[in-house]
């Protein structure tokens, strides 16, 4: 995000990767708003892309959220805008996205189109595209390139270790990335002489989604699947093909906003079949048996006051006594490891070393660095990442793995 304080610096830093990949030179927008001004640019709510038919922020006011390959009746009309959202924006004066360009970056704010410098825009806009990523607005191309672990040599296979996290059954743990648009990407773990890995486009329309879950095989095909519910709180199986992508979806019911966190924790009960955990609003965590067709039996009450935690990891197996365990980050950023006991419960609680930031989520990787034993990921503002190895005995070492998203604004791995 964009503080007001730095935004002529963002701005800089964002025209200068512009003007190295686009094909065309891409104007700065850096005209800075009059008290009275910024005034105006008030009425651009929170997260919109505003423009406005007058200069300072006057007279008639639209929203986008999309590409614009014409404006229609605001051809020519555009004099002033406000980004408020998360969003690229390539703004051009052809219908079609064609000739030079203003680039805005995310949460630019307000920018007056008049003036000696961005003058030759003013009134002359007949086409924006707007994208999540810097690479996207100025090609056109959906793309996610991006720097996996180390590809060490992989140890012996062991199953529950190696099938956990592994979504194109290569034996190697990868990830999912969704996009603030609602765009879905597999990141394979596998990287290429140069080390790196290009994300593969799984589908848009994801941010209908309260919260995406894996890891395990769910309907006993021998390939991971993943969990979603959705704003209306319908549980949704999405059964994997084993490629990085998935089949048709399977409604599991509804009620599960009722919810306030769902993990997939694999196979809690030791009957062979990926379980799942939900945290309810009270505080009450439920263990819902699979059934090894993707849905369940008959839940069981794990017990009370785990409204303390703010967040639910399921890593597999941690410790590395062949259950599946279960991680809980509470209130004073302590990671605190459950020992799952093979009959879907969990022993004696242990607190993991190192302060976990509340405003970063953890992520359940599965094996990342190759030596057979499921590890952590943090990641670290929009587009970096750090593997946490685990020890084999339910502990971590210090972060030695560092990932990296070069086009992605905004990550959300899981």
């Amino acid at each position: 995000m964009t503080r007001p304080g730095s935004r002529s610096r963002s701005l800089r830093r964002a025209l200068a990767a512009a003007v190295a990949a686009a094909a065309s030179m891409a104007a700065l927008v850096t005209a800075a708003p009059t008290a009275a001004a910024a005034d105006n640019s008030a009425r651009c709510p929170a997260g919109k892309f505003c423009v406005f038919a007058g200069d300072d922020f006057t007279g008639e006011m639209k929203t986008f959220s999309s590409p614009q390959a014409t404006l229609g009746t605001w051809d020519n009309k555009i004099s002033s805008l406000v980004n408020n959202s998360g969003l690229w924006a390539t703004m051009h004066p052809d219908v079609n996205f064609s000739g030079d360009y203003i680039i805005v970056s995310p949460h630019n704010g307000p920018n007056d189109l008049s003036g000696s410098i961005m003058g030759r825009f003013d009134n002359v806009i007949s086409s924006i595209r707007m994208a999540t990523t810097n690479y996207e607005v100025t090609q056109g191309v959906p793309y996610m390139d991006w720097v996996a672990w180390p590809d060490q040599p992989r140890p012996a296979p062991v199953p529950a270790v190696a099938k956990f996290a592994d979504l194109n059954n290569d034996r190697v743990a990868d990830l999912l990335e969704r996009a603030d648009d609602g765009r879905l990407w597999f990141l394979p773990g596998k990287r290429d002489a140069q080390g790196r890995t290009q994300g593969k486009f799984l589908g848009g329309g994801w941010n209908v989604m309260t919260q995406l879950v894996r890891h395990g095989d769910y309907n006993s095909d021998g390939k991971e699947d993943i969990y979603a519910r959705d704003k209306a709180g319908v549980l949704w199986f999405y059964p994997g093909l084993g490629t990085g992508a998935f089949g048709t979806r399977l409604s599991l019911g509804g009620g599960w906003n009722t919810m306030r966190e769902i993990s997939a924790a694999g196979d809690l009960t030791g009957d062979g079949r990926g379980d799942l955990l939900a945290r309810d609003t009270a505080g009450v965590l439920w263990m819902y048996p699979g059934n090894g067709y993707g849905w369940f039996g008959t839940r069981k009450n794990l017990g009370g006051g785990w409204n303390t935690m703010n967040q639910l990891v399921s890593p597999g197996d941690l410790s590395g006594d062949g259950r599946a365990d279960l991680l809980a980050r509470d209130g004073s950023r302590r990671l605190w490891l459950y020992p799952g006991n093979g009959a879907g419960s969990f022993g004696a609680r242990k607190q993991l070393p190192f302060a976990w930031p509340s405003d970063a989520p953890i992520v359940a990787t599965g094996d990342a660095t190759a030596d057979g034993i499921s590890d952590l990921l943090r990641p670290v503002g929009w587009s970096q990442a750090f593997v946490y190895p685990g020890t084999g005995t339910g502990g971590l070492r210090g972060p030695e793995a560092n990932m990296s998203w070069d086009t992605a604004e905004r990550v959300r791995v899981f």
